[in-house]
């Protein structure tokens, strides 16, 4: 599929508003039922929930579901679901979770820090769930808005992440990722086909970070992804060796996970110039440019910093940018 016929795809489901199942009607949180997890549980396959305006738990997804949130219908943070310590919107455990939608929602991390572990940490986390659309929701705060673990076809459209931030290694030490595609629990296969379109991310580097780098969108591990017109603000900070990076392309991550190459990837008209690095591909496991096999990298706004030795025609502004590798600390 070409890098336009793609992109024409995101557009249009983004534009579209399916129709319910078929024969099953909408389930109305809280009119139907009181919390949207009772609503996924007593919910059909495919059929849609909506939820009013309102504060609300998450839920865990274990079955294909459509979830719209009306106008004002935020998502907070709840005991359940978790990852560790950590509070999880929508968690979708596994497969069971495919074709998942989400749109119109605001998940609300603002305040999260290392003392501070109430707020919503990580707003949606699949784990090897494919097909699922993620368009036009709100991300305020929280460490990893969009997280896509061994899941492929997803579908990052139309969302505007507003105060990103990390967990620094005094505590929790994780996260700083917006939209996260990667490959972890099954290192056999590349994820493929991803994408992450039309976004809007705009986050900060915590005082006084080191440890790993805070990111927009993170492709680990990666087949033929697609990161296009996203903008992209994650500005220096002096008060941190740690950089800000717009787009990030690894096989790397959390010091001692070592994934496939990302290959086939086609990152273009992304505007990164209010980041520190605009777009980062890392240098292999080996040192080397396995992770630019097969990649385009075109009409990028911004600092490029590529492997050293490397150099791709289709770049566009190429500028000095740390040479010290990317690490990340990545929930999953």
């Amino acid at each position: 599929m070409s890098l336009f016929s793609a992109l024409r795809r995101v557009c249009l489901a983004a534009l579209a508003v399916a129709a319910p199942a078929q024969g099953l009607p909408e389930l109305r949180v809280p009119h139907d039922q009181p919390t949207i997890q009772a609503a996924v549980d007593a919910a059909q396959p495919g059929q849609r929930i909506v939820v009013s305006r309102g504060s609300f738990c998450g839920a865990t997804l274990t079955q294909r579901v459509e979830l719209v949130g009306k106008r004002g219908a935020t998502i907070i943070g709840c005991p359940q679901p978790v990852a560790g310590a950590l509070r999880v919107g929508f968690l979708l455990p596994d497969g069971r979770a495919s074709g998942s939608r989400i749109r119109g929602f605001t998940f609300d991390g603002t305040g999260i820090s290392n003392a501070n572990l109430t707020p919503l940490a990580a707003a949606i986390l699949g784990r090897s769930a494919d097909q699922v659309r993620v368009v036009g929701n709100t991300f305020l705060g929280g460490i990893q808005a969009v997280t896509n673990t061994d899941g492929s076809g997803w579908q990052v459209a139309f969302n505007t992440i507003r105060g990103l931030t990390a967990l620094t290694c005094d505590g929790q030490c994780a996260g700083g990722d917006g939209i996260v595609f990667q490959q972890r629990l099954d290192l056999t296969t590349r994820p493929r086909g991803n994408i992450a379109a039309f976004n809007s991310v705009q986050g900060s580097v915590p005082d006084g970070l080191s440890e790993f780098e805070v990111v927009g969108v993170f492709l680990l591990g990666q087949e033929g992804s697609i990161v296009a017109f996203n903008k992209l603000a994650i500005p220096h900070n002096p008060a941190a060796p740690a950089a800000g990076v717009g787009v990030l392309i690894s096989d790397q991550c959390c010091a001692a996970v070592i994934t496939s190459t990302s290959i086939d990837w086609r990152v273009v008209f992304n505007d990164g110039r209010r980041s520190q690095i605009a777009v980062q591909v890392s240098p292999d496991v080996n040192g080397g440019k396995g992770n630019l096999q097969g990649g385009i990298l075109f009409g990028n706004k911004g600092v490029i910093d590529l492997p050293p030795g490397a150099s791709m025609l289709r770049a566009s502004r190429n500028a000095a940018a740390p040479s010290r590798p990317a690490i990340f600390a990545v929930l999953y």
